[in-house]
């Protein structure tokens, strides 16, 4: 999955490399569950978005403002204010995530920055960008606006295997010349640590929260998984090889209770989920699925608190170029998930019970897990829980 934005990164914290990087998860987690949930109430059907791409962009662009600007970006993004504890945070993360190459999975995050020669960047910002985020620089062709759109995606495409295919148009460059793009792409394909087996893939029905039932292709297995559960839920982890990475899927026992769990859903209630899961010997029915999303996040991160970079009069983006006025104008975000019997591959949305996420019931035992109706999954590497790509499978 990929995901491009006006700008990206995530930092760190000067401690040891192991409890940087998990400090540094927890920071892109809180921003990805205020981010969830307002793409939720957005739709009832399937979203996907990757909250760590939208992160890194959010923080390589603080790491360009000044004043009040990255009080706000930082703010939004929950980043640390001090600034040498965000780069050992990026650098923390970033060794951390590289651990899981290989294996049978392939993970990259890739940033750049493009701007045309008419505009003149802080050097202490190019070194940082380099450093800190492993950020490339590319320079656009003056007033071209199709031409320049041409280079980015192509970017874009190769960063992501061809998953993201066109981003950004040429409206994108038409101010005059002066565009600045911050550009973040994450790519992951992953095979399962158990694969499905494809012969028994079969349709089945799948009922959409509007309660129109459609015929999904099935997939199904049986074996031994980390699984929990309540009254209201089901929760299913399964890994990817090498065991850096996981998949967990949410799945509420019924459309009524979805959008009560949904509403309490932040990052320590996903981990407590986490906590509960156990060893079971698991009867799995899990759809195929494939999907793309893409929206401006601007009015999203708007919400949440970073206006000032969006408005030309009050905007400081003096730390990375002294160019004025500077503002940003879009976030543009696409993200795509394919989930079959071999594995993952993405490229960058009531009669609840009083407490949906209740403690669930300890003990070895043999469950199913049938996902015949909506039900919530993210992509997280496994020892830091951070989480990569997440978002919603609705059957529409």
């Amino acid at each position: 999955m990929k995901i491009i934005f006006t700008i990206a990164l995530l930092l760190g914290a000067a401690c040891p490399a192991q409890d940087a990087a998990t400090l540094a998860a927890r920071e892109a987690n809180e921003h990805a569950f205020e981010l969830f949930q307002l793409f939720r109430q957005m739709t009832k059907g399937n979203f996907c978005f990757s909250p760590y791409s939208g992160h890194r962009v959010a923080a390589m662009l603080a790491e360009g403002a000044k004043g009040e600007t990255q009080k706000e970006l930082i703010a939004m993004a929950h980043l640390t204010t001090d600034a040498a504890k965000r780069a050992a945070h990026a650098s923390a993360l970033r060794e951390e995530l590289g651990k899981g190459a290989g294996r049978g999975l392939l993970l990259q995050v890739a940033n750049s920055i493009w701007a045309p020669d008419s505009v003149a960047f802080v050097p202490a910002y190019l070194t940082s960008a380099t450093e800190q985020f492993g950020a490339s620089a590319h320079t656009l062709p003056s007033r071209d606006e199709v031409g320049s759109a041409a280079l980015v995606n192509h970017w874009i495409r190769e960063k992501t295997r061809g998953r993201i295919g066109s981003l950004v148009g040429p409206s994108s460059f038409v101010d005059g010349g002066s565009t600045v793009l911050l550009v973040n792409a994450v790519y992951l394909k992953a095979s399962w640590e158990s694969p499905f087996e494809i012969a028994r893939t079969k349709p089945a029905t799948f009922t959409q929260s509007a309660g129109h039932a459609s015929l999904l292709p099935m997939m199904r297995q049986r074996g031994g998984f980390a699984y929990g559960d309540s009254e209201s839920w089901q929760c299913l982890e399964m890994p990817f090889k090498g065991g850096e990475f996981v998949m967990r899927c949410l799945l509420p026992r019924t459309e009524s209770v979805r959008s009560s769990i949904e509403g309490k859903l932040n990052p320590d209630t996903w981990h407590k989920t986490g906590l509960a899961l156990l060893n079971c010997d698991v009867n799995i029915m899990l759809p195929r699925f494939g999907f793309s999303t893409q929206l401006d996040l601007k009015g999203l991160w708007q919400t949440l608190g970073a206006k000032r970079v969006f408005d030309r009069d009050q905007a400081d983006l003096t730390a990375m170029s002294l160019q004025r006025p500077a503002s940003v104008r879009e976030v543009l975000h696409e993200a795509t998930i394919e989930v079959n019997e071999v594995g993952a591959e993405a490229a960058a949305a009531t009669a609840a019970a009083a407490d949906p996420f209740g403690e669930a019931p300890a003990g070895p035992r043999k469950v199913s897990f049938i996902a015949n109706h909506p039900f919530l999954w993210t992509i997280e590497h496994r020892r830091t829980g951070l989480i990569l790509f997440m978002g919603r499978f609705a059957g529409e």
